[in-house]
């Protein structure tokens, strides 16, 4: 007994160790990783993008389609040695917006411990971190991962992250720049919550840092685990040349902030070539009512919302490629789940959203998606549709 007891641990352990490897691979950002993982002094660049097509489908009415290059990122990165190396992605979204997603030095003392500066993503949710048209399901990424963590969500930061292996855990802490709530107007508002305050790291009002952190449990073959959390309080214009003895400007000033505590939790797990995912995101905000009253903004108190999806890989040949992906997801998010008494509550902000879709993956870096998608609210119970197609790679 002893013995059959010995030989299965030491086969979970073998089991957990290959997994922390492939957890290791699969964790790194993709395209990062020929970065991370190349021989020093090599320079690498590559890039990544999708192209949609958006139909609205309502009863009674036309509705104008719209096709879009969407995004095309351009990265690049250069190992200086074994030890530290620089990573950067060019973001060109709607063929005339730029942006710098990411751009940071990474240097590692050891797998355990590693310090990250520079622009950097929140590590929250799911899609935030792996956001590449090849890693998550759908033409267009959840809604969730848009109204509620604002992907793509990078900023200026600086912190640490590694691997402690024998826990089976990744963890991520930075300190970053937070939101920019005031601007001379609301940032901030009722049908999109955070997203518009984001500062992307381009001249970044910055007092106060935030700090977010993440923690991943990769202990059992197959299932990943996930916890994240934000706290910070938002930034305001006001303060900018305030006098510190001016007791009335500095309350109207106070007005303009919001605390913000955010969390959020994933869950994936793979069962042969099924794949469970789920998600969900709380967040809750103070100073609310003061904000809403100076600004004129509808911003909610608590905002909250939670997916869950089931795909399945179906390989068309025995090499692996191409394969079919087909999926369902089901999500409910609500930014105005509870409001302070100063602001009415819209149901027009309570929505459910069903997609049923397929991918079809010719290579590893090369996918055709589309979709259908059935979106309603608490004040429009009858659903509308939308129809979406598109092409996503990465190389």
């Amino acid at each position: 007994m002893k013995r059959i007891i010995a030989t299965a641990l030491l086969a979970f352990l073998s089991t957990s160790t290959l997994w922390g490897q492939t957890f290791l691979d699969s964790t790194v950002n993709s395209a990062s990783k020929r970065i991370f993982f190349a021989d020093p002094k090599k320079l690498s660049v590559g890039s990544y993008g999708e192209a949609h097509y958006n139909a609205p489908i309502e009863a009674g009415k036309f509705r104008n389609a719209e096709a879009d290059l969407h995004r095309v990122i351009l990265f690049m990165g250069y190992k200086f040695n074994s030890k530290l190396q620089f990573f950067t992605e060019i973001e060109f979204e709607h063929v005339k917006e730029i942006y710098v997603e990411q751009a940071f030095i990474d240097y590692s003392f050891n797998s355990a411990f590693n310090v990250k500066a520079g622009v950097i993503l929140i590590p929250m949710g799911y899609v935030n971190e792996f956001h590449e048209p090849t890693l998550f399901n759908g033409v267009e990424r959840p809604s969730i991962d848009k109204y509620l963590i604002p992907t793509t969500w990078s900023e200026i930061g600086v912190g640490f992250h590694g691997l402690i292996k024998k826990a089976n855990l990744k963890y991520q802490i930075y300190a970053v720049n937070g939101f920019n709530g005031y601007n001379g107007s609301a940032k901030f508002s009722g049908s999109s919550g955070l997203r518009s305050a984001r500062q992307k790291g381009s001249e970044a009002a910055l007092r106060t840092p935030a700090v977010t952190g993440k923690l991943t449990f990769f202990g059992l073959n197959g299932l990943r685990l996930g916890v994240s959390g934000y706290y910070g309080t938002s930034e305001t214009s006001m303060y900018d040349g305030l006098d510190r003895n001016d007791a009335a400007a500095i309350a109207s000033a106070d007005s303009t902030r919001v605390g913000i505590l955010m969390g959020s939790t994933n869950i994936q797990y793979n069962i042969g070539d099924f794949q469970i995912l789920a998600v969900g995101s709380y967040t809750k905000l103070s100073n609310v009512d003061q904000y809403n009253g100076y600004t004129g903004s509808t911003l909610g108190k608590d905002l909250i919302g939670y997916y869950g999806e089931v795909s399945y890989k179906l390989d068309l040949k025995k090499d692996g490629y191409p394969k079919l992906i087909p999926f369902v997801r089901y999500e409910k998010y609500n930014t105005h789940y509870r409001v302070e008494g100063g602001t009415t509550q819209n149901l027009a902000y309570d929505h459910e959203i069903l997609t049923g879709g397929i991918g079809l993956q010719i290579t590893p870096g090369t996918i055709v998606k589309t979709d259908y998608q059935w979106v309603k609210t608490v004040t429009n119970p009858k659903p509308t549709g939308l129809f979406n197609l598109g092409f996503g790679y990465w190389f």
